[in-house]
């Protein structure tokens, strides 16, 4: 087999795997949304899994960057904030809208007040991490790639930006895992 021939099978074999496996999410989450008992069931189920997404991927990315950081890998650390930076405009920023949208819906159908202190902090929460995310975590992903192609990813000025980055990022992540909590405790002050 040419080399080049060789390179293109296991990545036609990715595509596919990933198509089978959109395909199979797809199937079972209409299967399972047409059987639930209702829109606030079904809203619910959308806010959960626009959460995992979010909370998931926001707790990955700050758990490889303390790795990453501990092991002095200034080229990984850079790498990831290239990574950080394409997931974030494409999956997290369409993703943390949906809980806001899908949270408003179950606040709505479910006849919960607007005053009540759990879901309060959740908007405070989620707006401060909106503007954290989008407002410099994402922009800031940007210029640490730029710095590491320009300078070096070895360089002063990247691991400054990123050791900055990591700092505030590790608070971002604690306060949407507060957010998970208040919203599953729902504590009544």
């Amino acid at each position: 087999m040419e080399p080049a021939l060789a390179n293109e099978a296991p990545a036609a074999r990715g595509a596919m795997s990933t198509l089978g496996a959109a395909f199979i999410l797809v199937v079972g989450a209409v299967v399972f949304l047409w059987y639930a008992p209702g829109a606030y069931t079904v809203y619910k189920a959308l806010h959960v899994a626009a959460i995992v997404v979010w909370v998931g991927g926001d707790v990955t990315l700050t758990t490889l960057g303390i790795v990453f950081e501990r092991r002095r890998d200034s080229a990984a650390l850079a790498e990831l904030g290239k990574m950080g930076a394409w997931v974030g405009t494409r999956v997290y920023t369409p993703t943390l809208f949906a809980v806001l949208g899908f949270g408003i819906a179950l606040v709505e159908k479910g006849g919960y007040g607007w005053s009540t202190f759990w879901i309060d902090f959740a908007l405070a929460g989620w707006t401060v991490a909106t503007l954290v995310g989008v407002g410099f975590v994402g922009p800031e992903l940007g210029r640490i790639d730029a710095a590491a192609q320009h300078h070096g990813p070895e360089s002063p000025e990247v691991a400054r930006r990123v050791k900055r980055l990591f700092a505030i990022f590790r608070f971002d992540t604690a306060l949407l895992l507060l957010i998970v909590l208040d919203m599953t405790a729902k504590p009544s002050f």
